[in-house]
């Protein structure tokens, strides 16, 4: 077979395994539900208030951002499975391309990421979220997602085959993430934060991917923060995937 038709079976099958576990299922739907309705109600009218705007328009990107990110941990500890329990053996054994395992584990994981946005993105749309700049807007609006969640898959990889423990996968992804979250302007806008961290805060890829995601639905400069998202996204694939290929042995 074609590495394209290897990573589609592989991929397929890290859907169908997903699909079979009810709470996985429950975590990953579940889980930005809660968090939009959570933040809504505590920050809601205060960072409106604050900010001139919507907070439901800010809002409804960065927990679909948040939910791609903290995904991650879930293949990172997925995949460490796999290698420790002799499925990745059996592929090696089978003379399945190395590409194609790592490729088939990313491009499930990205299916799924974009069934969580959705969901979340009509959840949202019940409290005011709305696509107001035209269907290849919104086109554009999960494609900022993918390119976003593909640099945390990739690094969940990395870090699944080079962890000793589950563990260590999980605290090795989940405190960076949680990091990221609080340090970008998906909660708070920039300007609330004290000035030495604005910086960190402008180039976090959650907040350039957020200021993205707001443009092409809600308005605004959508040019510069998409070409910084995807300049992320580059450098992770010029870094992390030959990285994981080297690793994979």
């Amino acid at each position: 077979m074609s590495v394209i038709t290897e990573t589609g079976v592989l991929a397929g099958r890290n859907l169908r395994r997903f699909a079979k576990s009810t709470q996985l299922v429950a975590d990953s739907f579940l889980f930005p539900l809660i968090l939009l309705f959570l933040m809504l109600l505590v920050f809601g009218e205060l960072v409106g208030d604050a900010s001139g705007g919507r907070y439901i328009d800010r809002l409804a990107p960065a927990i679909v951002l948040f939910s791609a990110a903290y995904g991650a941990v879930g293949t990172g500890l997925g995949f460490h499975t796999d290698l420790r329990t002799g499925i990745v053996d059996r592929f090696r054994a089978m003379n399945i391309s190395r590409l194609s395992v790592l490729a088939g584990r990313i491009a499930g994981d990205l299916v799924r990421v974009l069934l969580v946005a959705a969901i979340t993105t009509a959840v949202a749309h019940t409290v005011g979220f709305r696509f107001r700049q035209g269907p290849p807007a919104a086109l554009g609006f999960f494609a900022v997602v993918v390119l976003f969640a593909w640099i945390f898959l990739w690094l969940a990889v990395v870090v699944a085959m080079s962890a000793k423990s589950e563990q260590a996968v999980s605290g090795a992804l989940s405190s960076p993430i949680t990091l990221l979250l609080f340090l970008s302007s998906g909660f708070v806008p920039v300007d609330q934060f004290l000035g030495w961290l604005r910086p960190v805060v402008r180039a976090n890829p959650l907040s350039l991917a957020c200021d993205a995601m707001v443009g092409l639905s809600s308005g605004g400069e959508v040019a510069q923060p998409v070409l910084f998202t995807a300049a992320w996204a580059v450098a992770a694939t010029m870094i992390l995937v030959p990285l994981a290929v080297r690793l994979y042995k």
